[in-house]
């Protein structure tokens, strides 16, 4: 992590200051840290609903494995669900690289 050693102050209005740290909130930042990003040109990237979203991807692979021991019990007949296994990992690789 680097050091922030050097503290600087600029002026703003007190609605700059609530716009900003209404946009800082939402993007799960501290002021700090969202003034500097936005500064230096980094794209600060809000997703509302990624916590919901995980949550439920989280399910269908829970409902994946489910079905896969199913199969290997021989108590329902599978068809080849491997794509479908191969497909969800991607997601959640992508998803990883946007949380980061």
């Amino acid at each position: 992590m680097r050091k922030r050693n050097i503290q600087t102050n600029i002026r703003m209005t007190e609605k700059e200051i609530e716009r900003i740290r209404k946009k800082a909130k939402r993007a799960k930042m501290t002021f700090s840290n969202y003034v500097i990003s936005s500064a230096l040109n980094n794209e600060v990237i809000v997703i509302d609903a990624i916590k919901d979203f995980t949550h439920q991807l989280s399910k269908v692979g829970i409902n994946l494995n489910q079905i896969t021991m199913l199969c290997h019990q021989g108590k329902i007949n599978c068809v080849d669900i491997a794509s479908v296994n191969k497909i969800l990992k991607e997601i959640w690789e992508e998803l990883i690289c946007i949380r980061k």
